[in-house]
């Protein structure tokens, strides 16, 4: 008898465990000059991280043919959320920092482009098979770029580009032609060049204020050496760094961690990666739609991942990308927590 991953499981509630405490530590002092607790924002994240588990436990047992069958309505209801945050007012829809990217329920803040990267893996796997012939595969591009030029104007270019990258490159793997993803990612990306130039904010993360942000990053992640100056002996988190428990709390873990325990963190979520990768690999041949929703959630995993780290080592600009499990909890750790509940549902159609 077939069993679930329980690797999985085991390495999901690892990471949540550290997040807490990196969260704490990188936050304190925000929470601080704020006139909060010290210890605001990890409880605040410690109450998202039990709502989290609880969807990895709802992905876990939810039926995949229901969630298939309704894929296209959440794909639009996405959508639809989408317009809602561009046109609603404040409180419901606030404007934060120049962009409008959340709607607020009261008890939490959504960001809708996850709701959205869900719904889109979730389409994309579910009807793998009929996106291999070219006019099937062009009529959902145009539909998911409705979705990602919603995201571009929030504006949030940056997860408009990770959702663009989980797209094409799960394309590939069901087997659209690589000539057409090919032409399909240079008109992106020739768009997104033009899309940096025509926003005031993107440009501004070219600015000599971010570049000080990146080197406070690089600074803090040099501080920590090979094992760290010790959790909350940081100097970081003193607001050189913006949202260091979000944006940059890898250069908290590197600083207050140190180097070894920095790579033992990625190892884990490389881990999840590579479990996920063959777990999809394995299910090819008999499960393939089962094979494609596992390597999407794989690569949803690596990307933004390696995102986050390209931001704190200075190769992109600061864009507000959050490391996966790590950085303070929300609705990206709420979708990354359900949709691992998937594979750790589909783990048991196979035996690594």
């Amino acid at each position: 008898m077939l069993k679930n991953d329980i690797y999985i499981l085991f390495v999901y509630l690892i990471l949540l465990a550290i997040s807490t405490i990196v969260v704490y530590t990188s936050s304190s002092y925000l929470a601080y000059v704020s006139n909060k607790p010290d210890f605001y924002y990890m409880i605040s994240h410690f109450s998202k991280v039990l709502i989290a588990i609880g969807f990895f436990a709802l992905g876990y047992f939810t039926n995949l043919e229901i969630l298939k069958k309704y894929s296209f309505y959440i794909f639009f209801v996405s959508l639809l959320l989408l317009l809602l945050v561009l046109i609603l007012p404040s409180p419901i829809a606030p404007e934060i920092r120049g962009a409008k990217r959340w709607l607020n329920l009261f008890v939490m803040s959504i960001q809708v482009s996850d709701i959205y990267r869900l719904a889109v893996i979730l389409l994309i796997s579910f009807i793998s098979k009929s996106l291999i012939e070219y006019k099937n595969f062009l009529t959902i591009f145009l539909l998911v770029f409705i979705g990602i030029f919603l995201i571009a104007i929030e504006p949030n270019l940056s997860t408009a580009g990770m959702i663009v990258l989980i797209f094409l490159i799960t394309s590939f793997y069901i087997g659209v032609n690589i000539t057409l993803i090919g032409l399909i990612g240079l008109v992106l990306f020739l768009l997104g060049i033009l899309a940096i130039y025509s926003f005031p904010h993107a440009m501004a993360r070219f600015s000599s204020t971010e570049a000080y942000q990146v080197l406070q990053s690089k600074v803090g992640l040099a501080h920590g050496g090979l094992f760290g100056v010790g959790i909350g002996d940081g100097k970081a988190k003193f607001l050189y760094l913006p949202d260091a428990h979000t944006d940059f709390i890898f250069s908290i873990i590197g600083e207050e961690m140190g180097f070894i325990f920095a790579v033992f963190i990625l190892l884990l979520i490389m881990f999840l990666v590579i479990r996920g990768l063959i777990i999809s690999y394995k299910l090819s041949d008999k499960f393939f739609e089962a094979s494609v929703l596992a390597f999407a959630i794989s690569i949803n995993i690596a990307i933004y991942t390696l995102g986050h780290i390209s931001v704190v080592v200075g190769i992109f600009p600061p864009t507000g990308i959050s490391m996966p499990f790590i950085s303070f909890g929300g609705s990206s750790l709420i979708v990354n927590s359900f949709l691992l509940g998937i594979l750790y549902q589909i783990s048991r159609l196979t035996r690594i």
